[in-house]
């Protein structure tokens, strides 16, 4: 991005109240504790902070100016402000202006579970034959997905960015701004029921993304999913479906996981049949790799090409991220929860590393009043699929109630904690050589904690007690 401020007031409808207009802009932020460095500094007024208290933090940090929806006085004359009636709006809107003057295609991706996983499969895919940009991080919401436009420079021929929502009407706005031609849904399930209230209502905002593609462009579908295929009518485009289902335009089949952390399994892709081998476990990640097939031979790449794609993928942090340490083994997942992503990191648990399995599960938060029973069922999976349970938070009482439940026999294997530092004697108990351990709740919970945690105890694991 290289703007001036003087630009960005015209293209924002907002009005330059101070600061040089010829002054120019190397990117965006929106966190004070960040490096902000001849940026601009978007003061995104929220819940804990106002980003208007920090003016003069980013202006001694070497920003250059700032969007703001309200006069501030600064300390210093010469720092830019551009007044707005919304810095969110103009955050949207320069990043819209930004988009149109890039000759990139856009593929979104949106869905109750498996967003990152398969952008990051599909970036993969793509970056065998061409330039593909994927939004960094988690930058995927209505403040998020703008930031990541942004950074996009000239010379990517895709881009590939996931589409999060918490209301109707979010996905629509977050299309206005990026302007996609292919749109995948992955997935429409229970994630922010509590949110949203039901299931209708998570189909209707999902759908939004089908509904802004363009009539010559492609929706890709999951076939697997009967609320996705439902949403797929209301895509005028062409439309491609992938799954484990044998009427799927791209299924899968015949999966095998490995010991060593790859997956081999095949598919027909329109009668034509290919094996492959995806380099990261889990058979739930098959199908988002099954995405990213129909998106690469849709695109003209060769069976070689998206192979190769698929054999080399690195996901994103904490999204099921196998850890071998030198005596256990943790599968990090502590990026969300959702009961879909719950049962499926349980499957991986339940296949990968030797050992005993412990799962540490925590609150899967946003369900409303269904929490109570998505948290019982989740530990009534588990029963089956883990040696031990370590349940974390106020929700996960209800796991471990769902476990004890599922429990042919009264055993001691289960055990409940209200927060993160109240288990942590438990888990010095527990830990031994050989185990491997899944560590899953929703983000709020910052379970990546117990994650070094239990990194830093297989460090000193030498001797009866690594505590």
């Amino acid at each position: 991005m290289n703007y001036t401020l003087g630009e960005i007031a015209r293209i924002t409808g907002g009005k330059l109240i101070q600061g040089d207009p010829a002054s120019r802009l190397s990117g965006v932020a929106i966190d004070s504790r960040k490096d902000v460095s001849g940026a601009l500094f978007c003061a995104i007024q929220g819940q804990r902070a106002d980003g208007h208290d920090f003016l003069d933090v980013v202006a001694a940090k070497g920003a250059v100016g700032a969007l703001v929806q309200r006069p501030v006085a600064t300390a210093n004359p010469a720092f830019g402000l551009i007044l707005t009636e919304s810095t969110v709006k103009a955050l949207g809107d320069l990043a819209a202006f930004h988009r149109s003057r890039l000759p990139v295609t856009v593929i979104g991706i949106t869905g109750s579970v498996g967003k990152t996983s398969t952008k990051d499969l599909i970036g993969a895919v793509l970056n065998r034959r061409f330039t593909a940009y994927k939004n960094p991080g988690n930058l995927n919401s209505h403040i998020g997905l703008p930031l990541a436009i942004l950074g996009m420079e000239p010379g990517y021929e895709y881009a590939v960015l996931e589409m999060a929502m918490r209301a109707r009407g979010e996905i629509k706005e977050l299309c206005g701004i990026a302007k996609p031609k292919i749109g995948v849904l992955t997935d429409i399930s229970a994630s922010h029921i509590g949110v949203l209230g039901n299931l209708e209502e998570i189909s209707l905002a999902k759908r939004e993304l089908l509904e802004s593609l363009p009539q010559d462009g492609l929706a890709v579908l999951c076939h697997d999913n009967e609320l996705v295929l439902e949403a797929g009518n209301h895509a005028r485009c062409r439309k491609v479906t992938y799954g484990f289902s044998p009427d799927a335009d791209c299924s899968g089949y015949h999966v095998r996981p490995s010991d060593t952390g790859h997956t081999d399994f095949k598919v027909n892709y329109k009668g034509r049949r290919f094996g492959f081998r995806l380099g990261v476990p889990g058979v739930h990640q098959v199908q988002n790799a099954l995405a990213a097939i129909a998106i690469g031979f849709e695109l003209g790449l060769s069976a070689d090409e998206i192979a190769q794609g698929l054999a080399e993928v690195a996901l994103s942090p904490m999204r099921l991220e196998v850890v071998k340490g030198k005596r256990i083994t943790i599968i990090n997942d502590a990026y969300n929860a959702s009961v879909k992503s719950m049962t499926a990191a349980l499957d991986l648990l339940e296949s990968v590393g030797g050992g005993r399995k412990i799962a540490i599960l925590g609150d899967m938060l946003e369900m409303g009043e269904y929490g109570p029973a998505a948290h019982l069922e989740v530990g009534r999976y588990a029963r089956n699929k883990a040696d031990v349970l370590v349940a974390i938070g106020p929700l996960s009482s209800y796991i471990k109630q769902g476990w004890d439940e599922a429990a042919t026999t009264q055993d001691d294997l289960s055990s409940w904690f209200p927060d993160k530092q109240s288990a942590t004697g438990l888990l010095c108990e527990l830990i031994r050589p050989g185990d491997t351990y899944l560590v899953k709740a929703s983000r709020s919970l910052e379970f990546e904690g117990l994650v070094d945690f239990l990194s830093d105890l297989d460090n000193r694991l030498t001797g009866d007690d690594p505590c």
